[in-house]
């Protein structure tokens, strides 16, 4: 019998021994190894769960927010539900969404890639169940919930109604921060300006410290806590804090009087004051028990049209009147005819607190 060509054996071995097809390598050719290992998986269902409130989502039992719309929410659960195996060269997934129902979507895959030197290509079918559950923060906030209540109080007066402006918008912006840093249980849920200040209701202990620390730092002051024993969990002891604020008796830009010298409230911390004397723009620092009289604020002056300068000494025409008045100011004020200016009464003399 004649012996085999060495080509003849070579072509023997080159052919797939599963479909006969050519094989580079004589082993089982690239189309059959797709077909005897499953490249892909695709997942039949996955469930969202998000807060009909605030839509923030949850995930392994963990809340967490998100800005993201319903489909892109979708399109995420979908593409990580659709696992590709490493041997894939460069995968291609496209999914479509369809809303079948609120609660029921559907989405479409179309899987392509290259495997063994073979284009592949599958599609499958993803179902999105979408459900609703109220999440941690927004269970607390309308079930009362609260850790604390920051109390701004002041002393020997109530509150400016700027300081209160001041004081929400603090309030806000810690907030806000608080949120943004992921902490979804320091929260406001509620304000209550009372006849002797306003009443800050938070959801934990560390925005209220948090809130009143940035009121002092702002307005100046002090603040103290006190806490109240409310029961145990697990074991551990409860408390609710009441953050006590109390404002300086003088507040920024308010006018006050020491040793004889009208001067504007830089900052006050509650027993120490700085101020700046009106007539020639000195900073000073004195203690709180030193004032002698308080004049007003800065807020409460009104504006003033200069008329002629002589010296140290401006004429003024009186906004409601049109009297024309004169006041005193520095030798180094550059207060001109035609400007205005603003200024605050105090009896018969006037003070120039600033140009408008």
């Amino acid at each position: 019998m004649p012996r085999s060509s060495g080509s003849e054996k070579k072509i023997r071995e080159n052919i797939c021994p599963r479909c006969g097809a050519a094989s580079a390598t004589g082993e089982l050719c690239g189309s059959c190894r797709i077909h005897e290992n499953p490249w892909f998986t695709c997942g039949k269902r996955v469930v969202c769960i998000l807060c009909p409130t605030c839509g923030s989502r949850k995930e392994g039992g963990v809340w967490t927010d998100t800005v993201a719309e319903r489909e892109e929410i979708a399109r995420d659960l979908v593409r990580r539900s659709v696992q590709i195996v490493p041997e894939v060269a460069r995968p291609v997934l496209k999914i479509s969404v369809k809303e079948m129902t609120i609660n029921r979507s559907l989405a479409e895959v179309v899987l392509e890639g290259t495997l063994f030197g073979e284009p592949v290509h599958a599609m499958c079918q993803v179902e999105i169940l979408w459900q609703k559950e109220q999440c941690d923060r927004c269970s607390r906030i309308s079930g009362s919930y609260y850790e604390g209540i920051v109390q701004v109080r002041a002393s020997g007066r109530r509150p400016y109604r700027h300081e209160i402006r001041t004081v929400e918008r603090i309030a806000r912006e810690i907030e806000e921060g608080c949120y943004a840093s992921g902490e979804r249980l320091s929260f406001i849920s509620d304000t209550d300006e009372t006849k002797d200040g306003l009443d800050i209701t938070v959801g934990s202990q560390h925005i209220g410290q948090a809130i009143a620390a940035a009121i002092v730092q702002r307005l100046g002051g002090r603040f103290s806590t006190h806490p109240k024993l409310v029961g145990e969990r697990a074991g551990k002891r409860l408390y609710r804090i009441t953050y006590s604020v109390r404002l300086p008796r003088y507040g920024k830009g308010d006018v006050i009087v020491v040793n004889g010298r009208p001067g504007e409230v830089i900052y006050a911390s509650g027993r120490e004051i700085r101020y700046r004397e009106i007539a020639n723009g000195t900073e000073r620092s004195a203690r709180e028990d030193r004032v002698e009289r308080y004049i007003g604020s800065t807020r409460d002056a009104r504006e003033y049209l200069v008329t002629f300068r002589q010296g140290n000494t401006i004429g003024v025409l009186d906004p409601e009147t049109g009297t024309p008045r004169e006041c005193f100011v520095g030798r180094d004020a550059e207060y001109v005819p035609g400007q205005t200016i603003r200024i605050l009464n105090d009896g018969d003399d006037l003070l120039v607190v600033g140009e408008r």
